[in-house]
């Protein structure tokens, strides 16, 4: 039987702590590629919700001056979109993207709408 099962308004708190404690397990046990992917990781979420006004302005000037939101944004969808898809469904060049994606910065040959 389910510890808390009937007692829901003791739900948020068990989820926070099991959370917190999957954190600790992690930075403490987990292999040091995956800590300092995570590390990374909250990091660059961190700067696009910062440069984009928390997801609140995508428009293709954030775009130009911060490229290396792109792959945050891409892997913020539901389900994540592949970079083949977000080509596709974006109708720019696949060299925009993979530059954006991989270099961090926009191509100089190809250009974002407005």
């Amino acid at each position: 039987m389910a510890v808390n099962l009937d007692k829901p308004h003791l739900w948020k708190a068990d989820i926070a702590k099991s959370v917190d404690m999957y954190n600790d397990w992690f930075l403490k046990f987990a292999p040091k590629a995956f800590r300092e992917t995570r590390i990374q990781t909250t990091k660059d979420v961190e700067a696009t919700l910062k440069a984009t006004n928390n997801l609140r302005n995508v428009a293709p000037s954030i775009l130009r001056t911060h490229p290396e939101v792109l792959p945050i944004l891409r892997m913020s969808t539901c389900p994540p979109l592949a970079v083949d898809r977000l080509i596709g469904l974006a109708r720019v060049p696949n060299n925009l993207v993979k530059r954006m994606e991989i270099e961090k910065r926009p191509s100089s040959q190809a250009t974002l709408r407005t």
